[in-house]
């Protein structure tokens, strides 16, 4: 989960709406319910400020805890979900850069 975190801030998306999209995903919490409850855990932060890997912690232990789960249970929900969340990013930030590209 760490490196994936890590791989996340290098592409720019470690903000609060980027990391609950990826908790819905890894059906972390429930995909289709408005999860206002874990946007309250990254209290210090708005949805446009970074989450430090810190804080993404606490939030995450927060969470096994509510499910009665293991932190490591979770984090292996997110790890193995990261891949496809870390390519949709660099698919994006790919086409941003062609997009802004200027031919000669």
């Amino acid at each position: 989960m760490e490196k994936a975190f890590k791989d996340l801030e290098k592409a720019g998306k470690n903000d609060v709406d980027n990391l609950i999209k990826w908790m819905k995903d890894s059906k972390v919490v429930d995909p289709a319910k408005d999860n206002e409850a874990i946007r309250k855990l990254f209290k210090e932060t708005d949805g446009k400020q970074k989450v430090e890997m810190k804080k993404f912690k606490e939030v995450v232990a927060q969470v096994a805890a509510e499910q009665k789960k293991t932190v490591d249970q979770v984090s292996q929900q997110l790890a193995a979900e990261a891949p496809k969340l870390i390519d949709a990013a660099k698919q994006g930030l790919n086409a941003i850069q062609g997009a802004l590209k200027i031919d000669k």
